[in-house]
């Protein structure tokens, strides 16, 4: 009977056994958690051996050990398992030895002796390593049996088991890991090529068949090739010249060269001609792929289109010659007034000499002008255009504007409607004035002799806008984008106007205006119809009598500016804490947007500089919190320079 019962409590004993050894393969298979599984594997070893706790950890990259997973029971009279060992060296200890561990070997050896000081004797301890494809990733321990009694071989072989099991599982979760990452790695390469500047094709070797086109590519070379598709098929559409005009044969293009030969084709002119007409010039690489036993397997086209550079040449070329022929003209004239009054052989009246001198001075001030104009575009295009902003009157410098315009002999009648009591705005007087003399002047070019030019000015928000109108030919809506580039000047049907000028003066008061902290637009309302250019600048601020919320903005003399900077990086908060005091001023720094309130609370700061970006919150929401609590000024410094951000702050 005995034995019978014998028998029947092993077969039970073997099958908990097995069904906590499949609940296991099961958590595995079905791709659960690492930590779930190791749980998982823990509490089986501990409820099959009757251990009182259990512990199991795996090592990460670096070799330490990963939180440590635990299953316990605390019977009654037994001391508090968090007390009671560190199982971090434990396992690492077990990473040390292959063979499964005892009670007897663990306290004999001398390096984990300290391990078990000072605390309640462990009773009982079985401890295994953890490998996977023959290196130590991890271990598994028992502590104490709740009989009393010392592990057993049934108990070490459930534990070798179950340590084979946790192999299983990490390097599943390693594979699985590797796998996400090669999949993260590979997406992330096929959007940065897709969204690439350049065009790129992948050409298999063995049948000449795309595997990859990316979106530029397809624009470069007109086609959509459908996976699969050949080179052969392309090159039976298209002609490639290289750039003194003679064909490429199909075997001497460069991707054919790169597939065929193993040649690294770098920056060859290739000139694409389609069947439409279409011809675009590239610079052309080609690089081949290898596979491990030296094998072609595929090869790489990276192609760059030269157009847009082509077309910078073109409009360089333009504008040089252009302004040659504008710096030819008062020259000519200035030199040809003097050579008359110093190479005359009789005596010239008075009012004649006069009247040459007019000429080289009006032709002096054009040739300053000129001048004048390329360093202020070569200023603004290297960031360096100064402007000294001081309280200014709009209705001052509209009316010096249109002095300087009417001196030159405009025949254009001058409207002004500028809203009464328009605020001072924060402007260099003489840069604005430039500004509107060229969009008077510009209005002037392109509209009917005698036709009237509005100006208007009116208040928008913390800006004041004006606006310079005309009634001339308009400008189409698609080609309004391109109005404050350099060199352009566009006609109605999107050519090149014949009107003389660089090019030059929509771009320079673009530059001007943004210097101010402003914006410039155009409208129009379309052909025969007029256009309409508007900027923005900025309200002045009086500082030395606007105070808010009883705080002056400024200081008085001798005082020091307190600025409130909000910004998460250190870097960023030194530098300005060292432009900032070399200038006389106090930086107090935050690095989010709690602190941020309460130094504003705390500190009441004469300005706030916020970035767009900061943990856990955004600039705008923050400004919004800002102006619940003070009027301060407030400016955004940051790299996020997107127009819509611009606007919106």
């Amino acid at each position: 009977m005995d034995r019978d019962f014998s028998e029947s409590l092993e077969i039970v004993r073997l099958r908990e056994r097995f069904a906590r050894v499949s609940e296991v393969s099961l958590c595995i298979s079905e791709g659960s958690h690492l930590d779930s599984v190791l749980q998982e594997i823990v509490n089986a070893a501990r409820s099959l051996t009757g251990a009182w706790y259990g512990a199991v950890g795996v090592f990460d990259d670096s070799g330490q050990v990963r939180d440590l997973i635990t299953s316990a029971i605390t019977p009654k009279g037994e001391p508090d398992i968090e007390g009671l060992l560190k199982g971090h060296e434990i396992l690492g200890y077990l990473s040390e030895t292959q063979q499964p561990l005892r009670l007897a070997e663990f306290t004999r050896h001398p390096w984990p002796g300290h391990l078990h000081e000072n605390h309640t004797p462990m009773g009982a301890f079985l401890g295994a390593q953890i490998r996977h494809r023959g290196k130590p990733v991890g271990g598994i321990y028992l502590i104490g049996k709740e009989d009393g009694r010392e592990f057993t071989e049934e108990d070490e072989e459930t534990l070798v088991m179950f340590a084979s099991q946790a192999a299983t599982a990490v390097g599943y979760d390693r594979e699985r890991r590797a796998r996400v990452e090669i999949e993260t790695e590979r997406r992330r390469l096929a959007a940065l090529v897709e969204s690439s500047p350049v065009g790129v094709m992948l050409v298999d070797a063995d049948r000449h068949t795309f595997a990859l086109v990316n979106k530029e590519a397809e624009r470069i070379l007109g086609m959509s090739p459908e996976p699969g598709s050949t080179l052969v098929q392309y090159q039976d559409v298209t002609i490639n010249r290289r750039m003194d005009g003679t064909e490429y044969e199909r075997h001497e293009r460069p991707i054919r060269r790169a597939l065929d030969h193993g040649e690294v084709v770098r920056a060859e002119e290739v000139q694409f001609e389609f069947p439409d007409g279409r011809t675009v010039p590239t610079l052309f690489n080609a690089t081949p792929i290898y596979s491990d036993d030296g094998k072609i397997v595929s090869a790489v086209g990276v192609l760059q289109d030269m157009t847009p550079l082509e077309e910078i040449e073109r409009l360089r070329n333009e504008f040089l010659a252009m302004v040659s022929h504008e710096l030819r003209g008062p020259l000519t004239t200035i030199k040809g007034c003097t050579s008359i009054v110093l190479g005359s052989s009789d005596p010239l009246d008075m009012s004649e000499i006069l009247q040459y001198f007019r000429m080289i001075d009006q032709q002096s001030d054009h040739l300053r002008g000129l001048v004048n104009n390329l360093l202020d575009m070569t200023r603004i295009e290297a960031g360096a255009l100064s402007v000294d902003l001081k309280p200014t009157d709009v209705k001052t410098i509209v009316d010096d504007a249109k002095a300087v315009f009417l001196r030159r002999g405009s025949r254009n009648a001058i409207e002004v409607d500028l809203d009464a009591d328009l605020p001072m705005i924060a402007a260099d007087s003489r840069r604005i004035t430039q500004v509107l003399d060229n969009l008077l002047t510009n209005a002037s070019k392109y509209s009917p002799e005698s036709s009237t030019i509005r100006v208007t000015g009116s208040q928008d928000g913390f800006f004041v806008s004006i606006s310079v109108s005309d009634e001339g030919r308009g400008i189409p809506s698609d080609q309004l984008v391109r109005l404050f580039e350099k060199y352009s000047r566009i006609d109605d049907d999107g050519s090149e106007r014949k009107t003389a000028g660089e090019g030059l003066g929509l771009a320079i008061c673009k530059g001007i205006v943004e210097a101010h902290g402003g914006r410039i637009n155009a409208e129009s309302a379309g052909e025969r119809l007029g256009t309409r250019i508007t900027f923005t600048v900025p309200e002045a601020a009086d500082a030395a009598h606007r105070e808010v919320a009883g705080e002056t903005l400024v200081p008085s003399a001798g005082g020091q500016s307190r600025i409130l900077a909000v910004d998460d990086e250190p870097q960023v908060l030194w530098l300005l804490r060292n432009v900032l005091s070399s200038n006389g001023h106090k930086l107090i720094g935050a690095s989010n947007a709690e602190e941020m309130m309460s130094l504003l609370e705390t500190e009441h700061p004469h300005l706030v500089l916020l970035d767009l970006t900061l943990p856990n919150a955004n600039g705008f929401d923050l400004m919004g919190r800002v102006r619940e609590v003070s009027e301060v000024p407030v400016i955004f410094l940051s790299g996020n320079d997107q127009e819509q951000n611009v606007v919106r702050a």
